[in-house]
């Protein structure tokens, strides 16, 4: 009897394994494609914003959402106590915003508490150190939100520059290059003399699937003219870009 109980327990554990190592497969998968599609521009790195868009139900206290902040912060590594908060309310809105910044990442945290019901929680992280520990960056803050939500929205964008005007051709190269790299059907495009961008669907991004005017959408590229700079930025994102460029 108690080897039969040994057998379960065992063959339950294993399946277990299989599972979270399946997801850590997956998740590292497309994240690892969509970096090698970044690299493929031979621009030079400048920084990578990611966003996560999470609904927290049920009732949950102050400091509930608070620690949710510190949480984040902590799994970057950043000391807590550098946490800047802003905490208002109107009535029985209630709003902490929460800024910390450090030698590696700057995160926003925007929480708005509009009932007893539900609680809209932002996180923004902006980083210009080495990009490729994104995939640890992303995937810790991903587990962490998907404990206390079970609605998230993530945006991964990463920014890279040219130290010259890029030339329409150039620029229509790069796309069509990436697009074939990434195995991704145009969708939609715009352009005028100074930008480009482009909205695409790749399978190898699957995970990251977004409608679009009736179409299916996971990745978006920009490519922009920057006078100020005197410099061509392009942006690679999924599944779309949601920073002002």
């Amino acid at each position: 009897m108690k080897a039969i109980k040994f057998i379960a327990i065992f063959l339950l554990l294993f399946v277990l394994g299989m599972f979270i190592s399946y997801a850590d497969v997956k998740c590292n998968n497309w994240t690892d494609n969509f970096i090698k599609a970044f690299e493929q521009t031979n621009s030079k790195f400048k920084f990578y914003d990611i966003k996560i868009n999470s609904v927290v139900s049920n009732e949950k206290s102050q400091e509930y959402i608070k620690n949710i902040c510190i949480d984040a912060v902590n799994c970057l590594g950043i000391n807590k106590d550098n946490i800047k908060w802003t905490i208002r309310q109107e009535n029985n809105n209630i709003k902490i915003y929460a800024k910390v910044k450090d030698n590696n990442y700057t995160v926003s945290f925007t929480a708005i508490k509009k009932n007893d019901e539900e609680c809209y929680i932002i996180i923004d992280i902006l980083s210009n150190k080495v990009y490729k520990r994104i995939v640890d960056t992303y995937q810790n803050l991903y587990e962490l939100l998907n404990k206390h939500s079970n609605s998230l929205e993530n945006s991964l964008c990463i920014v890279g520059e040219y130290t010259k005007n890029l030339q329409l051709y150039k620029s229509n190269d790069i796309l069509e290059d990436i697009l074939y790299n990434m195995n991704a059907k145009e969708i939609d495009k715009i352009k005028d003399k100074k930008f480009i961008s482009v909205t695409a669907y790749s399978n190898l991004l699957a995970e990251n699937d977004l409608e679009y005017l009736g179409n299916k959408i996971n990745l978006n590229i920009g490519i922009r003219y920057s006078e100020n700079e005197d410099k061509t930025l392009i942006y690679i994102a999924t599944p779309i870009i949601k920073l002002d460029y």
